[in-house]
This record gives C-alpha cells, sequence and structure tokens, in this order.
C-alpha cells in the first residue's frame, strides 16, 4: 500500500520528528504512520480496521495524536502553501472565504447544533482559498458558531501582512459587517460580501464574481470520508485532517506529484 508518493515524502519527511536514541524498542516508520492517518482520513473508516502493514492501531494513532500535539500538521501546510506561492508568476490579489457544516456524531465537547440540520451535532470547517481553490488558511469550530465568528481566526492563519497594495476578499452575505470589513481593511483587503437584506431591505443585492470557486474547494474535500463526517472526538485532530488534506491540494498546485 502506498497512499504517499516518493515526492511528496520528500518534502515533508524532515518535518517530522525520529526517535534520537536507541533505548527502548525501535520506532515505527513514519512514512507508514503518515499513510495510515491519510487513509484514515480519505476512508472515513475506523482506526480499528487499519491493515496491518501500516502498523499497531495503538502505534499508529498514538504517534497522531503526539504530531498533533506538537502542531507538525500545522508545519506541513505551511510548507505547502510556500511552495505552492512560490510556484505563482505574481502575487495573490484575490481571496474567497466560506465555512460548511460536517456531521459530527462523536465530537461532544466541540460540536455545536446544526441549524440546517434540525438540530444534530455537527461543526464547520472555515477556509480562505485563491482563485485557482488553493486552500491557504483553514479552521474549524462548532456549527452554532456564526461564519463571521470564524472568519477572524481563519483570517490570522492566512498569516496576512500590510503589502501596500489592494487585495480582494470574496464572501457570501454571512460576513457583510463592519467588523470584518474593518478587519480586512487592515491588512489592505477589500471585503466583497454579498448583500445581507436582513440588515437593509432596501440596499440593492450584490454577489462578487467568482465566490462560487470557494465551493469547488469544499466539493473536493468533501471527498476525503473523514472530513465529510467528522468521527473524530477532538477539535485538534479534526483541524490536523483538514490541514492535512489542504497540504496535498497544495502540493498538487504547486507541482509536486502525490
Amino acid at each position: 500500500m502506498n497512499m504517499i508518493s516518493d515526492s511528496l515524502w520528500n518534502e515533508i519527511k524532515d518535518l517530522i520528528p525520529t526517535k534520537k536514541v536507541a533505548v527502548g524498542r525501535p520506532e515505527w516508520d513514519n512514512r507508514k504512520t503518515l499513510e495510515g492517518v491519510f487513509l484514515i482520513v480519505k476512508t472515513g473508516m475506523q482506526w480499528k480496521f487499519l491493515p496491518k502493514e501500516l502498523g499497531k492501531v495503538s502505534t499508529v494513532h498514538g504517534k497522531f495524536r503526539r504530531w498533533v500535539k506538537s502542531g507538525i500538521f500545522e508545519k506541513i501546510m505551511e510548507k505547502a502553501k510556500n511552495l505552492y506561492i512560490k510556484s505563482l508568476d505574481e502575487p495573490i490579489t484575490w481571496f474567497a472565504s466560506d465555512s460548511s457544516h460536517s456531521k459530527a456524531p462523536l465530537a461532544n465537547n466541540w460540536s455545536g447544533k446544526n441549524p440546517t440540520d434540525r438540530g444534530k451535532r455537527g461543526i464547520k470547517r472555515s477556509i480562505i482559498v485563491d482563485i485557482k481553490g488553493a486552500p491557504l488558511a483553514v479552521y474549524t469550530g462548532p456549527s452554532n458558531k456564526h461564519d463571521s465568528k470564524l472568519f477572524d481566526q481563519t483570517f490570522y492563519n492566512l498569516n496576512p501582512k500590510k503589502t501596500g497594495f489592494a487585495k480582494i476578499m470574496a464572501t457570501d452575505a454571512a460576513y457583510d459587517s463592519k467588523h470584518t470589513r474593518q478587519l480586512c481593511k487592515k491588512y489592505d483587503f477589500a471585503l466583497l460580501a454579498a448583500t445581507n437584506i436582513r440588515r437593509d431591505k432596501n440596499k440593492k443585492k450584490y454577489n462578487p464574481s467568482f465566490r462560487w470557486i470557494v465551493e469547488r474547494t469544499f466539493g473536493w474535500q468533501s471527498w476525503f470520508r473523514g472530513l465529510k463526517t467528522c468521527w473524530t472526538k477532538t477539535e485538534d485532530s479534526f483541524l490536523a485532517f483538514l490541514q492535512l488534506v489542504s497540504s496535498v491540494q497544495l502540493f498538487k498546485l504547486g507541482g509536486i506529484f502525490v
């Protein structure tokens, strides 16, 4: 079983810590561990059904949790994003943001009642993409948290910097607020949000162009069953899954064979 290509592994292997002492049991292979994690998020399968050739379930899951707590998946995504940006011919000036619901039957401690799914437990994936649909920033939260509240941390995860030239952030009507506009303006972003007619019915309806690109990225992510339905009990594990999936897409767009 080869879930991770050689070219992808060569890009990320140095980011994953290895055992530095010979005392104790030999360390299980990091590449096979990552392949096991990737299989879980790809199929949405339970950990107990992990193929034996990828390692003992307790070993693979234990290493995964240590990597989560050490921020390894955040580092992988940051490297993937930097590689993707370097592959572009010009700076990114157009972005779009939105969030998507996922059912979360086991996330009792951090999910929320989904108002669009009869109050069942759910979580949200909040992302920011560019014109190609590259997921440049991600964040997670409960389904009953408003999109605009999730946007702040997602935006900071983008690592925005004042560049002196205007950038565009396209969103739906949920982000049409004074706070979000001021946050974007602080970092030279012009917020193009669809009109929220519930705030002002006299406003002319407006929908920013190409905002649908963020929906295409959500559609692509839904092919990963571990994201379409959140089976993790902890928020940091699900965020790690989201970062891993986003990293794979960024590496692909950056020219790395996955």
